[in-house]
């Protein structure tokens, strides 16, 4: 009988550290589209809030909103969102004018807005 053939406790045909360059293109490859594809869904379900200056009303009762940071986003509003006073007393759509500061927290679908907190000091 003859002995069992053992298999090398190495795999060097397998081994990254080697000077191979297709092998270092594939892990730089394959580690990009990692990083990619978490960063695309590293803010699914989150609560976002954006604060900054209505620019525009919309018929449909949505807006845009020119945000601290320079960025303009489109804000849509549903039949369910809140408007508040910055002292917490309740608001109504009516009052929201372009020109009017706002803090909006948009709902984990991330287009929709569930609060809109108008600023202190323009009512």
């Amino acid at each position: 009988m003859s002995p069992t053939p053992r298999l090398p406790l190495t795999m060097p045909h397998l081994a990254i550290t080697e000077r191979n360059p297709i092998n270092m293109r594939k892990l730089v490859l394959y580690s990009l589209l990692l990083l990619v594809t978490l960063n695309a869904f590293g803010h699914a379900g989150e609560v976002h809030k954006y604060m900054g200056t209505v620019t525009t009303l919309h018929d449909d009762g949505s807006f845009m909103l020119k945000k601290t940071d320079g960025d303009t986003i489109h804000v849509a509003v549903a039949k369910t969102t809140v408007y508040l006073h910055a002292d917490g007393r309740s608001a109504t759509r009516a009052e929201l004018v372009a020109g009017k500061r706002v803090v909006v927290t948009i709902s984990k679908d991330g287009k929709t807005a569930s609060t809109i907190k108008f600023a202190a000091g323009n009512r």
